[in-house]
């Protein structure tokens, strides 16, 4: 087992415990995560010997040390604690699910998240992953690099069609980026996941990118997409570095 594999497969059995919600036996868990039982009884007993589970009755739980050091990690996030405010701004003003978004790997990742109210709502999640591609986010993310480099990355991944209007060149990409860029904002109308509005706009924190999303269904937000773009180009003025230099 690659140590890259061994990693996923102890991520996917947090999750699995943290869905699950009471403990579980070896033939449970491996038969939910589809892994051979020889290689979950070495994660698990691992897990065990390391103090972050523990075995009672023939049956699996994960212990609170996972609770205590991820909480001393979020309290050392340098990143976003300081954009919580303006989320939660935005959350109030626009009444849609907001984010705050940044590059990992290729990939768009969610720092925070906080989901409107509606019952019709756009639902989204710390931790989740999006195409840079095909969301407002990663468009954001992509207008802080050069025009050579939107290129050069847009080149180099696969542009699958998610949907009818996903974009299908590298060149289309650095168009819409380059549009996105002079107006402030972002905006992805149905290209990930239909009947849905993403808009976002881009900042640096202490030279990192970072970007507030907010998505909304298409069907609430289609005639609130100016404003939405304005409040979310507002708020990153007003996180961002350069207002930062402005008060020293």
């Amino acid at each position: 087992m690659s140590d890259v594999k061994s990693a996923r497969r102890v991520l996917d059995i947090l999750r699995f415990f943290s869905e699950e919600k009471e403990p579980a036996s070896l033939a449970r868990v491996a038969a939910a995560l589809d892994l051979p039982k020889s290689s979950c009884l070495a994660l698990l007993e691992t897990l065990v010997v390391e103090g972050y589970a523990y075995q009672a009755e023939g049956r699996y739980y994960l212990t609170g040390r996972w609770a205590r050091e991820a909480e001393i990690v979020t309290r050392h996030d340098r990143l976003a604690p300081r954009c919580r405010q303006f989320l939660q701004h935005l959350s109030s003003q626009l009444d849609e699910t907001v984010m705050l978004a940044q590059l990992s790997q290729r990939k768009v990742v969610y720092l925070d998240v906080l989901e409107a109210s509606h019952v019709l709502r756009f639902s989204a999640f710390v931790g989740q992953r999006k195409p840079v591609y095909a969301s407002a986010s990663g468009r954001a993310l992509l207008a802080t690099l050069s025009d050579d480099e939107v290129l050069q990355f847009a080149r180099s991944i696969e542009l699958a069609p998610l949907t009818p209007t996903t974009l299908s060149t590298p060149e289309a990409l650095v168009a819409v980026v380059q549009e996105g860029r002079k107006r402030g904002w972002h905006l992805n109308l149905g290209e990930h996941q239909l009947e849905t509005v993403s808009i976002a706009a881009p900042f640096l924190l202490d030279g990192t990118a970072l970007a507030f999303v907010a998505g909304a269904p298409a069907s609430r937000a289609k005639d609130r997409i100016n404003s939405l773009g304005e409040a979310l180009k507002r708020a990153a003025e007003e996180a961002g570095d350069h207002q930062q230099r402005k008060e020293k």
